[in-house]
């Protein structure tokens, strides 16, 4: 059976003993764990070669920025000006420095790997009790989707996430600054933008409950197809034109995947509700942490009919479905449920390695007899 190579193996031990460290030891976050695995993470989708569903097109597109597109294409892409690139501007204008200055591919994705994971690293710590348990939820799997695999939108999710500061804040200009870069490596960034406000609506767990079956029921009425003239009307034509073509799954996306997937969330979502009122007694900002969640998990459910939309659209908000309310949850219990809780998603993990490795990971690059880095 295919597993992972040792570099990941080595990360998942580490954070698997890190996390029982933090929680059950020192029962308080270590900035060195995260720091240390942080170096780790960045060097082994940093330097990568040829792993990551996406890294043909990219690995092509290098060499094509520099030919095809100039500096003034990209600075009328920044200002939303009528042209002809279709690749956001931030991400084209690092490929087209790094390609001119005669630098290897790696070193694009090693700088996309630093930014992401200063961002998403950075604000998890500050956001959450037990960091190392939150980047297990993020290594497994996000990391080889979004930060190996779907380059450009695991940025402008790490510029979402890191704009958290900012809706806490309540500093609408930054966290508008926030979006506007973030929309410039990916437009999916765009539906962030309501998370300023939907921070403020009161819930509770029935709440939440109904919220969620209202999605559900609403999936096979495809209503996110009303919002493309939404978007149309409030959006740069690249940004609403990118919508509308996913409507039709005429870009690349990650299909969803169905079965051990479906029944994950749905325990995830119990955890949520039946632990709710104990994470806003406990937890700074969890009803933040909640409501952006909540409407992630809504956004998933009513996207279920488009493959493309469910995965690709609510990214941003799933990151604190697990990241930073379930993580933060075992904080927030105490006793013999926070060991269940643990217990729980400690299973969960060493499942998902194996399932990962045995099928996307090595479909994607990462096992021990496909993986490749640029430093060995």
């Amino acid at each position: 059976m295919p597993i992972l190579h040792p570099i990941f193996i080595l990360i998942f031990l580490f954070l698997a003993a890190a996390s029982y460290w933090e929680i059950f030891k020192l029962e308080k976050k270590q900035s060195i764990f995260v720091w240390v695995a942080g170096i780790l993470v960045i060097i082994s989708v940093g330097f990568r070669i040829n792993a990551g569903a996406d890294y043909p097109v990219y690995k092509m597109l290098f060499s094509g920025f520099a030919i095809y597109t100039t500096y003034g294409d990209v600075f009328d892409k920044a200002l939303f000006r009528p042209n002809t690139e279709e690749i956001e501007w931030i991400f084209v204008l690092i490929n087209k420095i790094i390609f001119d200055f005669g630098l290897p591919f790696y070193i694009v994705t090693f700088i996309m790997a630093l930014i992401t994971v200063t961002l998403k690293f950075t604000t998890i710590y500050k956001n959450v009790a037990y960091p190392s348990l939150a980047l297990l939820f993020y290594f497994m799997p996000i990391m080889f989707f979004e930060d190996s695999g779907q380059m450009r939108q695991g940025l402008g999710i790490a510029v979402c996430v890191a704009s958290f500061k900012f809706i806490k804040e309540r500093n609408l200009f930054m966290f508008l600054l926030c979006i506007y870069i973030a929309l410039g490596f990916h437009k999916t960034a765009i539906v962030f933008l309501p998370a300023y406000w939907i921070v403020k609506i009161p819930l509770n767990s029935k709440r939440i409950f109904w919220i969620l079956v209202a999605s559900l029921l609403a999936s096979p009425f495809e209503l996110y197809r009303l919002g493309g003239s939404f978007f149309s009307s409030i959006s740069p034509d690249d940004v609403s034109g990118a919508y509308t073509g996913y409507l039709d799954d005429r870009y690349y996306g990650t299909q969803v995947e169905t079965g051990l997937n479906d029944i994950v969330k749905l325990f995830f979502i119990v955890i949520l509700i039946k632990y709710d009122k104990k994470g806003c007694e406990e937890v700074w900002w969890y009803e933040y942490m909640r409501n952006l969640s909540v409407f992630g998990l809504a956004l998933f459910y009513i996207f279920r009919s488009n493959e493309i939309f469910a995965v690709r659209l609510p990214g941003a908000y799933m990151f604190f479905v697990t990241m930073f309310c379930l993580s933060n949850l075992v904080y927030a219990v105490k006793g013999q449920t926070r060991q269940i809780l643990y217990l729980g998603f400690m299973a969960y993990f060493v499942a998902m390695f194996f399932y990962f490795g045995s099928g996307n990971g090595h479909r994607g690059g990462f096992t021990i007899d496909r993986y490749t880095n640029a430093l060995w």
